[in-house]
């Protein structure tokens, strides 16, 4: 478990860089361009996902009471993916939050949560424990940290790629983010009818998996 929290750090390290240099980059046209998330344009995104960074530079939330038996990334997201789940019942709610985040706050100060506090945030998580029990919101369970940070790491792959997409640059996001966001959305799918389709024996695909 020590080696895949390590990989799943070293990936997030990258990618959040990645973010922040791009950011650098961004002209004010470009973020106000639309993406393929609908109602955010590129600084909603960047305000969207950039609340990781954000929030996990506070001191961890504790478990309120016994812990329990901690779920993993795939429960979790399963639970909110699923018909009716948070994914779909607090949907616009998450949209306008990001929205109003992008009119609080500047350009700069959106690209400093991953330039500044991205490295801060890695660098006392390296020195966490993997196996760290952590409530997750919403969700009513808890979580190992090993498991937050493969969640945190699809997070920050997904949004860069629908970022990069909509400004027609091509993909470009680190290869341990790519690797470990594959696996985890390939585990979010039926496994049958994942392998069906993906060996071309089914014509009906189990995707999308993940809103």
């Amino acid at each position: 478990m020590d080696e895949i929290y390590r990989i799943r750090l070293d990936a997030l390290e990258e990618t959040w860089r990645a973010w922040g240099e791009l950011g650098e980059r961004l002209t004010d046209g470009q973020w106000s361009t639309a993406t393929r998330c609908t109602g955010w344009d590129v600084a909603a995104v960047y305000a969207h996902h950039s609340a990781f960074p954000l929030a996990m530079s506070e001191p961890p939330p504790l478990v309120d009471g016994p812990a329990g038996q901690p779920v993993t990334a795939v429960e979790i997201l399963r639970r909110f993916n699923s018909p009716g789940g948070i994914a779909h019942s607090m949907a616009e709610t998450v949209a306008d939050v990001a929205v109003a985040d992008v009119g609080a706050h500047t350009h700069r100060e959106l690209i400093e949560r991953f330039v500044e506090y991205g490295p801060r945030v890695v660098h006392r998580l390296r020195a966490a424990r993997p196996t760290l029990v952590l409530p997750w919101p919403a969700s009513g369970g808890v979580i190992t940290l090993v498991e937050v940070l493969r969640i945190v790491l699809m997070e920050a792959t997904v949004h860069l790629l629908d970022i990069q997409r909509a400004l027609e640059y091509p993909p470009d996001v680190p290869d341990l983010a790519l690797n470990d966001t594959t696996r985890l959305l390939a585990e979010l799918a039926p496994a049958v009818e994942f392998i069906e389709a993906a060996t071309g024996r089914s014509a009906d695909s189990p995707l999308p998996v993940l809103r």
